[in-house]
């Protein structure tokens, strides 16, 4: 199925740069508006440089330009052959320590149809259009695409094992307090990676624009389904869907003051349950994954758990993965059928916090809020493994990969 293989890594030069922290970034579409400015300010080689647009017609020949400066000046260095690289993440979710592992690799291009690559979130025009430009502008894969594989039987951590007696080849800490280490092994040492991926497909975390801006510029450049052409393959940091390091935050939704009309809460127990719950329990309920769809809601001073009646009939018209989902009761459901919410209308209304506690302390400021329970890793590849697509913001995975440790040319 996927074809992984090793690649040539543009990166900051170690001899000059030994930490990398005032140099990478959150991902591109996970820095808030307004912040850009603190990456910029704080090195001038922060990543942020060449990946954030500078106006809003913004065509990133200024990206290019700094990044052959940056090579000229041997800021950025090239490993002399392709290599396989172990990304490691050290954080702090939930109260508690969790380490993740990915393998940063290529991964040959293939249209979502095929299954090999398998999504779980629609895609938009305009942010494809401007992943694409930067790809055209530069030449170059910028970031990762985070992907999922499943290794049950745990197949590369045994070789991590390996490659992590050897001093990491890139560090860095990031502002949400993670830290990040890099390590680098020559990938003709390791075909069995290769090998292990072959009847495996992967699935995609997060970066879906990213991935089919980059399926996009290997067409129109002549390079798509020619392995010989860089272009013809993407970026990727797989993680195993089994390691218990994968962490999925829930997305809570609070509905803006004045964009609710009084709910009957009669009507709704026609529909679902409403049980009361405490603040306590609620708590508890934002940190664990549920088996079968139920969210909290808080309306008027009071805080209920609500539970769909007879969910399961809807696994025919939804697929049985969608029906599962809790997102989907709450968004295109609950939502639009008391609130007249939908995707029309959902930027204007709500408000997305990934913090149940502070939107708790919040809670008086919003006509109502909905609060999740996270959704698992294998709700993610159920949904894809079934073709369907799940709600906008139904996954936060944390931490996010940092931008800024390796690139790629594509020339």
């Amino acid at each position: 199925m996927a074809k992984v293989t090793p690649y040539k890594a543009l990166y900051y030069d170690t001899s000059t740069f030994t930490d990398l922290t005032p140099l990478v970034i959150p991902p591109y579409d996970n820095i808030p508006a307004g912040e850009e400015q603190k990456y910029l300010k704080r090195s001038p080689y922060n990543f942020s440089h060449v990946l954030l647009p500078h106006s809003a017609d913004e065509d990133y020949s200024q990206a290019n330009e700094l990044i052959k400066k940056w090579r000229d000046q041997h800021i950025l260095k090239e490993t002399s052959v392709p290599c396989y690289y172990l990304y490691e993440q050290t954080f702090e979710a939930y109260g508690q320590k969790h380490v993740r592992h990915t393998l940063m690799c290529t991964v040959e291009l293939q249209p979502f149809s095929e299954a090999i690559i398998r999504p779980h979130e629609n895609t938009y025009g305009q942010y494809k259009a401007d992943r694409l430009q930067i790809l055209r502008k530069t030449k170059c894969n910028l970031s990762h695409i985070f992907g999922m594989v499943n290794d049950d039987e745990g197949f590369l951590e045994s070789l991590y094992e390996k490659w992590m007696f050897e001093a990491p080849f890139l560090k860095a800490k990031t502002d949400d307090g993670t830290d990040h280490r890099v390590w680098k092994v020559e990938g003709a040492k390791y075909p069995e990676v290769a090998d292990f991926f072959n009847d495996k497909p992967i699935y995609i975390v997060d970066g879906h624009h990213r991935y089919e801006s980059a399926l996009m510029y290997a067409k129109e450049s002549g390079a798509y389904g020619d392995p010989k052409k860089p272009a013809s393959q993407m970026l990727f940091a797989i993680a195993n869907t089994y390691d218990p390091g994968l962490i999925v935050f829930p997305t809570h939704r609070a509905v803006k003051k004045g964009e609710c009309p009084l709910l009957n809460l009669g009507e709704i127990e026609k529909h679902y349950q409403l049980l009361p719950l405490t603040p306590e329990a609620l708590l508890r309920f934002v940190e664990k994954s549920q088996p079968t769809p139920q969210f909290a809601l808080y309306y008027r001073e009071k805080l209920y758990l609500v539970i769909p009646n007879q969910w399961q009939n809807e696994g025919d018209k939804l697929g049985k993965s969608v029906a599962k989902l809790s997102v989907v009761w709450s968004d295109h459901k609950f939502a639009k059928d008391f609130c007249g919410i939908d995707d029309t209308n959902r930027s204007k209304k709500i408000s997305y916090d990934k913090d149940a506690k502070a939107l708790w302390e919040k809670r008086n400021n919003f006509d109502l809020i909905i609060f999740h329970a996270p959704p698992a890793v294998s709700d993610v590849t159920a949904v894809a493994d079934e073709k369907k697509f799940m709600p906008q913001k139904s996954t936060y995975f944390f931490p996010k990969l940092a931008a800024g440790f390796t690139m790629r040319r594509l020339e």
